[in-house]
């Protein structure tokens, strides 16, 4: 009998560590990452081969016609090319990256990811930033940072990384290629796109009693009370922020103006197919949020008890993006 071959992972893992250390293909980088000789690899570009091929002609034609002069030429010029490789590799070799933030968007929407790029104590030009389909860069002044962001496509709900980082460049010349890779694991939301024409809002709870059912969802402005953290914007009474008397929110009579909406996964017809659900209950909570009313949030093996907010809103709308039916 004979053994089972192994994969190429276990007969050979050190051509694995060579593949993840060359090609950056797990997000294994910790912040921030300095980028050094073993990172930073170089080639000609199209522009370069070109002028290579040109002085190997110029080196052949002038020994073969014995031209002293060609050859002097050929070899000042070839220092000039190897100078250009020594440029573009110090105009990446050293640079720190650290990311910032990755965003929040909707289906169908584009996440942004924040990275800074620290110079130090060289200026660097034409630095380049491109992750899988966004792109990025400019100048970066000695000891001064650049801020760039990156716009990447989120077609569907859910978690995306940003993936791997391809920092570039092309200076001086254009003849040298240079690049580094870097992965960091940052990661974005996206949450469902609400669905348009939504059915409204389920009847809620409302009058002084948040538990008495059919009570009217209009409610009257009580007065102002300080602001507090997490109050929605549409509560928030600008025109006395506009006079400079502070940061205020308005006060009504009821339970929210409306009282409590219940928004749960078991209530939507069972017709509906999973992303339509999501979609719905998505509107349904940002139409909660811009009525002002609290509302839970009811999924399975999920349930968010009936909060408004901002921090709240974010909650509810990430459950739905990591829902898994």
């Amino acid at each position: 009998m004979f053994a089972s071959p192994l994969s190429d992972a276990s007969r050979r893992p050190w051509l694995v560590r060579l593949r993840q250390r060359a090609f950056r293909h797990a997000p294994s980088d910790h912040t921030p990452v300095v980028l050094r000789h073993s990172r930073i690899y170089l080639l000609p570009t199209r522009c370069g081969w070109a002028v290579i091929v040109t002085l190997i002609t110029m080196l052949l034609g002038s020994l073969n016609y014995g031209l002293a002069l060609g050859v002097a030429v050929t070899f000042l010029l070839s220092g000039l090319v190897a100078a250009a490789q020594l440029h573009t590799f110090r105009n990446l070799a050293g640079i720190e990256i650290t990311p910032l933030s990755a965003g929040e968007t909707f289906a169908g929407g584009s996440i942004a990811f924040t990275l800074a790029l620290h110079a130090g104590s060289a200026a660097r030009t034409a630095i380049r930033v491109r992750s899988a389909d966004a792109e990025a860069g400019g100048d970066i002044a000695a000891g001064q940072a650049l801020t760039v962001t990156l716009d990447v496509a989120a077609p569907k709900r859910g978690r995306v990384p940003l993936g791997r980082l391809t920092l570039s460049t092309d200076f001086p010349f254009g003849l040298w290629h240079g690049w580094a890779y870097v992965h960091f694991p940052l990661a974005g939301v996206v949450f469902p796109a609400a669905e348009i024409g939504a059915p409204p809002l389920p009847r809620g709870h409302g009058g002084a009693d948040p538990l008495a059912q059919g009570a009217s969802d209009d409610s009257d402005l009580a007065g102002l009370r300080e602001f507090q953290r997490g109050d929605p914007p549409q509560r928030v009474a600008w025109k006395a922020v506009a006079r400079g008397a502070g940061w205020f929110s308005k006060e009504f009579d009821g339970a929210g103006g409306g009282g409590p909406v219940a928004i749960a996964w078991d209530a939507m017809p069972a017709t509906l197919p999973v992303e339509a659900k999501l979609s719905r209950m998505t509107a349904w909570v940002l139409a909660a949020e811009r009525a002002a009313r609290p509302f839970s949030v009811t999924l399975p093996g999920t349930r968010l008890p009936a909060a408004q907010g901002r921090d709240h809103r974010r909650a509810a709308l990430t459950a739905f993006a990591h829902f898994t039916p």
